[in-house]
């Protein structure tokens, strides 16, 4: 019944002690609002939070268009250059593998507990980012589906 809580607290100790306040704020958010929501905030926080963090992503990764940044002259590298067709390929390979671990992830708890695990592991203590958790598990979606 205190797991949950207890491994919170253990990713936040974890988080805390290499500066990593993302990851500790998450867990420390998840701990309260279990403690002292409603049982369907969770469900709700879990069927909304992905689309919600992707649409924060998404600003961010269209900031340098919105400021200005992006020029024609680095449209004409982007489809002219090995490296902007290879940036190309590389962002088409990973949103695919990406969406076949969002597909994934709910029907396999013990993919998701890998991934999770592994993911925390390289956030914690590799510089990593939580994004790796969907590639992961379409990597695992790709195995599986052969």
């Amino acid at each position: 019944m205190y797991l949950p809580y207890y491994v919170l607290f253990i990713i936040v100790l974890l988080a805390l002690f290499i500066k990593d306040f993302v990851v500790a704020g998450a867990a420390c958010s998840l701990a309260l609002i279990m403690a002292l929501g409603p049982k369907s905030s969770l469900s709700y926080i879990q069927q909304y939070s992905f689309s919600v963090g992707i649409f924060f992503l998404m600003l961010f990764l269209l900031m340098p268009i919105a400021t200005g940044k992006v020029t024609s002259e680095s449209v004409m590298k982007l489809v002219t250059s090995p490296v902007g067709i290879g940036s190309i390929l590389a962002g088409f390979l990973v949103s695919y593998i990406g969406g076949r671990g969002v597909g994934i992830l709910p029907a396999n708890p013990t993919i998701l507990l890998g991934v999770l695990f592994g993911t925390l592991v390289a956030v914690l203590f590799m510089k990593g980012l939580p994004a790796g958790l969907i590639i992961a598990a379409g990597v695992m979606a790709l195995f599986l589906s052969k």
